[in-house]
């Protein structure tokens, strides 16, 4: 979980930040992530590694998103289904092996994918060659002197499209935050199958008691958060 927690703190939108650009209403990509830390245990340094797979689906109209995903944490593996549709306010967390669904009210309001303006521009530039390229932009930004110690420090870049869809996005920490993270998206489009946000018949009905509160979720299904504002 440590990649997506980190996804989460960088990812989250600015108090009073403008945005430089946001993805379109409706678009999905296949996201690749990979992430490493050296955190401390009872004062010993643990090394803890994470990766995983999904493919996403946003739908801002209507507010809601879909994230299929494979995950490895440590020596943990699954294969989930998220769909947060924060219009109903109601939050899917699918387990597809077991075929067993869990869902929760949604009490948080839904953000598109946007770049702020605290993230500065770098450079744009082409990915590929001649009619197989996609022209691109890459934005940075450097957090210094958090938590108790002022060195501490994490650089956060990401490459988006010319639509703002992101392409790349890599994070790196030291001293507090002990942290590699590289998160890649491939197949990226604006046009899918609406039924992807059908939760499946197995999962509970919103008459039914097993529906509980929540304005978080503490499992793999972070994932869902990571659609909000850079």
């Amino acid at each position: 979980m440590l990649g997506y927690i980190i996804l989460l703190s960088v990812l989250s939108p600015s108090v009073g930040a403008a945005d430089v650009c946001c993805a379109p209403d409706k678009w999905f990509a296949q996201r690749f992530t990979a992430g490493l830390a050296l955190s401390k245990v009872e004062g010993v340094p643990v090394p803890f590694a994470d990766a995983g797979s999904s493919v996403e689906y946003y739908d801002a109209a209507n507010e809601r998103l879909a994230i299929i995903s494979n995950y490895s944490i440590d020596n943990k593996h699954g294969e989930s289904k998220v769909i947060a549709d924060h219009k109903e306010g109601l939050l899917y967390t699918i387990n597809l092996k077991k075929s067993v669904c869990i869902v929760q009210k949604l009490n948080l309001k839904f953000a598109k994918f946007c770049v702020t303006d605290k993230f500065k521009k770098a450079f744009d530039f082409s990915l590929g060659f001649g009619s197989n390229s996609l022209q691109s932009t890459i934005y940075y930004e450097r957090d210094r002197g958090f938590g108790p110690h002022p060195e501490s420090e994490i650089d956060s870049f990401v490459v988006v499209s010319k639509e703002c869809i992101p392409i790349q996005t890599d994070i790196y920490g030291r001293d507090d935050y002990n942290i590699l993270q590289s998160t890649g998206f491939a197949n990226l489009g604006g046009e899918f199958d609406e039924s992807v946000f059908d939760p499946p018949d197995f999962c509970p009905t919103c008459s039914q008691s097993s529906i509980t509160n929540t304005s978080s979720v503490e499992e793999i299904p972070l994932l869902w958060k990571s659609r909000a504002n850079m």
